[in-house]
């Protein structure tokens, strides 16, 4: 071991005694005492910021509900926009305004009644040896029909959906999409004997 390495090291172990309390009894029971002071006032130091986490996370709640009702308010005013136009996509400086016709849904209102024709027409699946309605092929057996569902399967026709889409600052090429229900729903609901 060079010299300079265990000079150094002797001086250290110096310094290090140097820092060391006398220990009996009593400073023993003091450094005890004072840990504990310390702890307390480690404690008090997370309650503080514990308060101030639940300040600032209310604080961030309140403008956040406030900012999203005005997202809201004018997401509204651009749904109603695009209904009053014959179009489903406007594309505009700051991003897009979309109307899409969302997928017709498929309820087996009376699993029975549809087992015979699911059977008869392909629309069952095998799977763990149980019949389940297959709903490719129902979907493809309706349209298949001209809308008509099979007996047993309730169809309610797909809404058209609103959505928008913006350019975030800085960035051209990225888009954030929002998709909103529409706010006048027709609950046309089709359920067809066969």
């Amino acid at each position: 071991m060079p010299d300079w390495l265990q000079e150094l090291l002797e001086d250290s172990e110096a310094i290090d005694q140097k820092r060391l309390l006398e220990m009996n009894k009593l400073r023993a029971d003091q450094a005890l005492a004072a840990i504990a002071v310390i702890e307390q006032q480690i404690a008090e130091a997370e309650q503080i910021a514990e308060q101030e986490v639940g300040i600032v996370t209310s604080w961030k709640e309140k403008e956040t509900t406030k900012l999203q009702n005005k997202i809201n308010w004018l997401a509204f005013n651009l749904e109603k926009f695009i209904r009053s136009t014959d179009e489903s996509t406007i594309t505009l400086a700051h991003g897009v305004v979309k109307m899409r016709k969302s997928r017709d849904k498929i309820e087996i209102v009376d699993p029975n009644k549809f087992k015979a024709i699911g059977q008869r027409h392909g629309l069952l699946r095998h799977i763990d040896a149980t019949d389940e309605p297959d709903m490719t092929a129902i979907r493809a057996f309706i349209k298949m029909n001209g809308g008509k569902p099979p007996l047993g399967v309730l169809l309610t026709p797909g809404q058209p959906k609103f959505s928008y889409s913006t350019n975030r600052k800085g960035e051209s090429d990225v888009e954030e999409q929002t998709e909103t229900g529409i706010t006048g729903r027709s609950t046309d609901q089709i359920e067809v004997a066969a």
